[in-house]
């Protein structure tokens, strides 16, 4: 009877044993899973924080292109509100000059066309033709009051004024040519100019407000582009390290072998 009562509460005590390890198992099961949950809640937030501030630089460098863009844009219109200044202040310098020059009684003005002739023609070197071109225009000059006005405009010089009479006759030589049908010599062709045709020249490049000469080459307002932000540089391929073939020495030498090495002098 002592001997059943002692086997069932063995049996009893095995029973809560195992009870208690399934229970312990289901325990640590739970704890795991509750910890995977956690874990895998814990990455959703922070991918989640990630990509709001990823979002959100993505907004303050677009806000700060736009800015700068913007402030390109003002400095471009600045500059061209001060390069047209600049422009406008040359054609107003240009026209006072003018208007005092011409504003001259008709004696002061005669003095003054002639002498602003007489210094240009200095700094030419062909003297023949500048002493008889210069005197022929200052002539003008004493006998019309307009001449000598158009004579003081700023644009106009007696440098100039040869180098519209040159560009005359080289258009007179090559017409002659082709109307005689003949070719230069060498490159070369002479003919003579009537002294007449470079008078009348003379007259008319004053009168020309249009001449090609007076054009000078005026610096052109260039509007510079907005470059932005650098594009990313290309990351450059890590190139794959060729192995180093490494050459072995040969085995020692035995007896009867001939060491290939030791007669060369070993390896380079």
């Amino acid at each position: 009877m002592d001997i059943e009562l002692k086997s069932g509460t063995e049996e009893t005590a095995l029973d809560a044993a195992e009870d208690k390890d399934i229970l312990a198992k289901a325990q640590e099961r739970d704890d795991a899973r509750q910890q995977a949950e956690g874990e895998a809640a814990k990455a959703v937030l922070e991918q989640l924080a990630q990509t709001e501030s990823k979002a959100e630089a993505k907004k303050v460098a677009e806000a700060s292109e736009a800015e700068k863009r913007k402030a390109h844009e003002e400095a471009e219109a600045k500059r061209k509100a001060e390069w047209e200044a600049k422009k406008k202040a040359r054609e107003e310098e240009e026209l006072f000059a003018w208007e005092n020059a011409v504003a001259l009684d008709d004696e002061a003005l005669v003095a003054a066309s002639m002498k602003r002739l007489g210094d240009d023609a200095e700094r030419l070197t062909r003297r023949n033709m500048k002493q008889c071109v210069t005197e022929f225009v200052q002539t003008l000059c004493l006998e019309d009051l307009d001449f000598a006005r158009q004579a003081l405009h700023p644009r106009k010089t007696m440098v100039r004024c040869f180098r519209y009479i040159n560009r005359k006759a080289r258009a007179f030589v090559e017409q002659e040519m082709k109307d005689n049908d003949e070719k230069p010599v060498n490159g070369v062709y002479g003919s003579d100019v009537p002294d007449d045709l470079c008078y009348q020249w003379a007259k008319e490049y004053f009168w020309d407000m249009d001449a090609e000469e007076d054009k000078e080459d005026e610096e052109k307002f260039v509007p510079k582009p907005y470059t932005g932000k650098p594009a990313p540089k290309p990351k450059k391929k890590a190139e794959k390290k060729k192995p180093e073939s490494k050459v072995q020495a040969p085995p020692k030498d035995t007896e009867g072998q001939m060491d290939l090495f030791s007669l060369t002098g070993g390896a380079a």
